[in-house]
């Protein structure tokens, strides 16, 4: 007989992006719980995030490229970064140097997508939990404006910008921070920001109704289909260009039986 599994008592953005992706990776990562490795381009992501949400707490006046590069070195120093970097990437001399060059190169590309002393910060790394559609979804938003009650909602990213064709899936997740805001009385929120720091790119996109009647759907699906699988307890697999980034390979039955 099959063991019924038991789902996980919330959802977030980013786990939802995993089934989507692959059935099984998400069932080792949010229900069997197995760790999954950070990466050279996750560990960058995260070093990059913590700079600039301690940088945005300075007033407008403070927000130059001055202070920005005075706090990355902080941050690097008394957070212990160069011991959580080392063991995930190249033994090579210049990886380390590399990294933080990287590093700083997104940062200061902060300045080519818009004025940091000219945006208004309501909130930073603010904690969402609440239902919506009747699923309970918990995430973090990486910063939001707040004026006369809409709000615009901002995601940095450190990785390449998407091809046009696939630019307005990478607005999903923040179309459910959008809508549970909405949901949660924060206020409502009117555009999305996703600020593609590597290649000092903005794409932009006005939130509207239809959005969030698509994205409730889409939360109510992705619950459905979770709720199935973990009855059944069958993950499927999907392979795909991704699995070469995927911590699991070694044990994913798609690849092990090759």
């Amino acid at each position: 007989m099959t063991e019924i599994m038991q789902p996980p008592a919330y959802l977030s953005p980013s786990s939802m992006a995993t089934f989507k992706q692959c059935p099984l990776k998400f069932r080792l990562s949010r229900i069997d719980l197995l760790p999954d490795e950070p990466s050279e381009a996750t560990l960058l992501g995260n070093f990059v995030h913590e700079v600039l949400e301690e940088f945005y707490t300075f007033d407008a006046a403070e927000r130059t490229q001055a202070k920005a590069k005075q706090l990355s070195k902080i941050v690097w120093d008394e957070r212990g970064w160069e011991e959580r970097v080392l063991p995930w990437i190249s033994p090579s001399p210049d990886a380390l140097r590399m990294f933080r060059w990287n590093a700083w190169w997104c940062i200061e590309n902060l300045w080519k997508v818009e004025q940091p002393e000219s945006v208004s910060v309501h909130a930073i790394e603010y904690e969402l939990d609440g239902e919506l559609g009747g699923v309970r979804l918990r995430g973090f938003i990486d910063r939001f404006s707040l004026d006369d009650s809409t709000i615009t909602i901002s995601d940095y990213k450190t990785g390449k910008v998407p091809n046009k064709k696939w630019a307005s899936d990478k607005f999903l997740q923040l179309e459910i921070y959008a809508s549970l805001s909405e949901q949660l009385e924060i206020g409502k929120c009117s555009s999305l920001e996703l600020l593609y720091l590597k290649e000092g790119v903005k794409l932009q996109k006005d939130f509207t109704e239809k959005d969030k009647a698509n994205t409730i759907a889409y939360v109510q699906n992705t619950k459905s289909e979770v709720d199935a699988c973990c009855e059944s307890g069958f993950f499927p697999t999907s392979k795909s260009i991704l699995c070469n980034w995927c911590a699991y390979k070694p044990i994913c039955p798609a690849w092990t039986s090759v």
